[in-house]
């Protein structure tokens, strides 16, 4: 992490960053502003301050995130730029009546997001479907059409599986789960068609990752998905994968390169474990020892997508291979190679942060189960 600032430093930097930076008291930061700011090397607490104290109209959406990202813009400024945009459309609505007065907040229950029109997908929309056995799918949100380049682009910790580097190209966006499948979602679906519950370890159930789940049974998940929906559901592919893992970056994580940031984003080997295990980062903690969180617990991407860092190892649709020769280069996944073992990508809760790159990626049998194995979904949108 990095030192705060003193609030003598911050205030003084606050001062620079007002007309001097290209607008006046009373008018409103947007996008351009703190491409201004960012260029013109200020700190990223600074930023974050000036935001905090000043009247925003940010546009938070998909494609101005990314541009952000691609213009350098730190991943706390960005942060810093959704909650005030959260913020701004809360302040719009008419206030509710307060039916606790001066009590201590009471913690209301998740609103369920609302579907989408089919033929009106808009990227950055979050969407769940309806069951038909009742209750919602898992929440989606769309990602964009658009390249990037697969593999260790950082250069740093670069492993000959994540070799050579891909130029990949998706045509169309396409939906993925805004984190892994929860011990909830799965234990509906085992409730729905008669499996047994999955083995949570101990840790509890709710809102955790489905772990001790095999790249079978994942499968068979997301048919009876798609069944329930009426959508085309399915794991992610692996360039689908590291694109959304990656939301516009070219750094070993999405956020930058070094490890000490890593507590604010995913959940994995830190100092809140054993000092036993010699692999753990011992820059950060992220506050969870040798077990999962629940899913959410840490920062999203610029995309909207938590833990892709993290948490547990997530099943994606590819046979393994060595390496990412000859891997197709339209994002659709590579269906040759040894099928009886299938790609994990993100790392888990016990691992060092090497192995939760977004380049980084690993081989384990179809049939395999583990307290450290879960997954996420795709939907392909069809008007």
């Amino acid at each position: 992490m990095r030192p705060i600032a003193a609030a003598a430093g911050i205030a003084a930097a606050l001062a620079l960053a007002g007309p001097a930076a290209g607008f006046a008291q009373g008018e409103v930061l947007e996008n351009e502003d703190i491409l201004s700011l960012t260029a013109a090397g200020l700190p990223p607490e600074v930023i974050v301050a000036k935001i905090e104290s000043t009247a925003t109209a940010f546009d938070t959406s998909v494609e101005k995130l990314v541009a952000l990202v691609q213009a350098g813009v730190h991943a706390d400024v960005l942060a810093a730029m959704a909650k005030a945009s959260a913020s701004t459309s809360a302040a719009s609505e008419p206030p509710a009546d307060d039916p606790v007065g001066d009590k201590a907040p009471v913690e209301q229950p998740r609103a369920e997001p609302e579907p989408v029109r089919r033929a009106s997908w808009q990227v950055g929309a979050r969407f769940s479907d309806a069951l038909n056995s009742g209750g919602r799918g898992p929440e989606m949100v769309v990602v964009p059409a658009g390249s990037f380049y697969m593999g260790c682009v950082s250069g740093m910790g670069c492993s000959s599986r994540e070799r050579p580097i891909r130029d990949v190209s998706f045509a169309n966006p396409f939906a993925v789960s805004l984190h892994e499948v929860t011990l909830d979602e799965y234990d509906r679906y085992t409730a729905a068609t008669g499996r047994p519950p999955v083995d949570d370890g101990g840790w509890g159930r709710g809102r955790r990752p489905a772990v001790n789940v095999s790249w079978s049974d994942a499968q068979e998940y997301v048919a009876w998905l798609s069944r329930e929906t009426g959508g085309a559901y399915r794991l992610l592919t692996e360039a689908e994968w590291e694109y959304a893992a990656r939301a516009g970056s070219t750094t070993q994580f999405h956020f930058g390169d070094h490890p000490m940031e890593l507590c604010r984003y995913g959940n994995h080997a830190d100092v809140s474990v054993p000092e036993r295990l010699e692999w753990r980062n011992t820059l950060c903690s992220d506050r969870v020892a040798l077990e999962t969180a629940d899913v959410g617990s840490y920062a999203p991407n610029p995309w909207g997508l938590h833990d892709m860092h993290g948490n547990a190892w997530e099943w994606v649709e590819d046979c393994w291979n060595e390496n990412h020769e000859g891997s197709p280069t339209d994002g659709s996944a590579l269906t040759e190679g040894d099928c009886s073992r299938r790609i994990v990508r993100g790392g888990s809760w016990n691992n060092r942060p090497a192995l939760l790159r977004a380049a980084g990626r690993n081989g384990v049998g179809v049939g395999e189960r583990g307290l450290n194995i879960g997954f996420r979904v795709a939907r392909t949108l069809v008007p």
